[in-house]
């Protein structure tokens, strides 16, 4: 796999949201059904997806938030439901890392870094940033340029086929692996990257102006980058890798002017979200700034929210749990169902062990809302440290049932089945969450222990099933990784 991984690099420019000079030519877009086949089916870029979305999971910090994850998981099913050209299901996910990027790979893969919600200063700017991935996965763009890059040149295909995550952690070192690895050919990899971004632009204002978005926000998104940066010795890695210009700009403008002026959506769950960011992971946010945006004369109501919320957050997060329940008890009062509010207001709870308030708050958030992500996984996770393990239990397997690689769910229930004593079921599960980060030894290691510790015929053969399952995703991941070396 390191060998695979080195490899990843010819893909980057045409995934990424990258800014090359370019013309808006209004091109007939491809039959999607068709387009790429000869390279590489559908069904076939599900398998591929699948497996590096396992090999991301173990290499790169994502961000296991309920609270975040429903937000972008709403987004993007949003811009989705808009696309044309969608084959499968698409998974959205976060990475936390201050850089502004973000990138899709196959099978409907999309990655946003915790940067990129922190310099977006609206819904729509990045909400356009997700939909310009969207229309690239759409319009299958990957399986495209290896088609053409497959015509041109069949070795290079060694250097093509799995070239995705090494850009994604480090653009730099993966911009220097494209060099060398395609040396002749870069040239026409660039231009045939700038026609997909052509594709993105168009396919994404669409997306975004049927999704109820204003289509603006990627011009005032990228031009306000562009500009931010343009005197700076050392601009963002993102500009460095995908250098954006004036003449797209314009004719990005120039598009968007003849489209209809969108009504701006409300923004209180945007910023409620851009502010946990902020406040909890890239740590933009102190509590001295926090406070002082709070005295800001005039401020609107949802930035006083937000900005109340992300205070709340930084004196949890600092173990000052009674002054963080008291900034956060306005807003749970105004809202006592908003699940931001509800999240932060069990973790000040089991701080403080009040199990009791904890499990009373969420078991009636529950019965309003039941198997939502936030609720349940903080539902189980009191459940837990209050000993109530079979709530937790019944919680996480109920969940798991329509969301199986849910990663903190898994991990949860593998910590109930362990403190209540059910060591087979905590490796069976502990098995499922080590397959998801493409640890297939491991895993079928922990059905070998599971298998031992059950007495039950019918768990036995069921277990041994799913060892012979792994072994089979094993292979296929060894397969795909002596493919990419030619």
């Amino acid at each position: 796999m390191k060998q695979l991984l080195f490899t990843i690099s010819a893909l980057s420019l045409a995934v990424g949201i990258s800014f090359s000079a370019s013309s808006m030519a209004q091109e007939r877009l491809p039959e999607i059904g068709t387009a790429g086949a000869s390279v590489m089916t559908i069904e076939r870029e599900q398998i591929f997806g699948d497996m590096y979305m396992r090999q991301l999971r173990s290499m790169s910090p994502m961000v296991h938030d309920p609270v975040l994850d429903e937000y972008l998981q709403d987004i993007g099913s949003r811009i989705v439901r808009e696309a044309e050209g969608v084959k499968f299901p698409f998974t959205f996910f976060w990475i936390n890392q201050k850089d502004i990027n973000a990138f899709a790979f196959f099978g409907g893969y999309v990655g946003m870094h915790t940067g990129l919600i922190t310099e977006a200063q609206t819904e729509s700017e990045f909400a356009s940033v997700l939909a310009h991935e969207v229309a690239h996965v759409s319009q299958r763009h990957i399986v495209r340029n290896m088609e053409r890059m497959s015509n041109s040149s069949p070795t290079m295909m060694a250097a093509v086929l799995g070239s995705l995550i090494l850009s994604v952690i480090n653009p730099q070192l993966g911009m220097a692996a494209l060099s060398g690895t395609i040396a002749g050919g870069q040239q026409m990899q660039i231009n045939y990257t700038r026609q997909f971004e052509q594709e993105a632009d168009r396919v994404g204002f669409d997306i975004l102006n049927r999704a109820g978005f204003d289509p603006r926000g990627a011009v005032d998104f990228f031009g306000r980058l562009t500009e931010k940066y343009r005197y700076m010795s050392r601009p963002p890695e993102f500009l460095l890798t995908h250098p954006y210009s004036e003449s797209r700009l314009s004719e990005m403008r120039a598009r968007t002017a003849l489209l209809p002026r969108v009504e701006r959506r409300d923004e209180a769950t945007f910023l409620l979200a851009k502010y946990r960011v902020q406040a909890r992971y890239t740590k933009t946010l102190t509590e001295n700034a926090l406070r002082q945006q709070l005295q800001e004369i005039g401020i609107q109501p949802s930035h006083a929210a937000a900005a109340r919320y992300g205070l709340a957050i930084v004196l949890l997060d600092n173990k000052r749990f009674s002054e963080a329940e008291e900034m956060l008890a306005p807003l749970l009062q105004s809202e006592p169902y908003n699940t931001f509010y509800l999240d932060v207001q069990s973790d000040i709870l089991l701080a403080e062990r009040r199990y009791d308030e904890a499990l009373s708050l969420l078991e009636k958030a529950y019965i309003r809302q039941p198997n939502e992500q936030t609720i349940t996984i903080n539902f189980a996770n009191v459940a837990i440290e209050a000993k109530r393990y079979s709530l937790a239990i019944s919680l996480l397997r109920d969940y798991l049932q329509r969301e199986s690689d849910h990663v903190l769910a898994l991990d949860l229930l593998a910590k109930a089945y362990r403190l209540s004593g059910d060591m087979s079921a905590m490796h069976g599960i502990m098995a499922e969450s080590a397959a998801l980060h493409g640890a297939f030894d491991q895993a079928i290691e922990h059905l070998h222990k599971a298998h031992k510790q059950t007495g039950l015929d019918i768990e036995k053969r069921r277990l041994q099933a799913r060892i012979e399952q792994l072994m089979a995703q094993k292979s296929l991941l060894e397969s795909i990784s002596t493919g990419s070396r030619g």
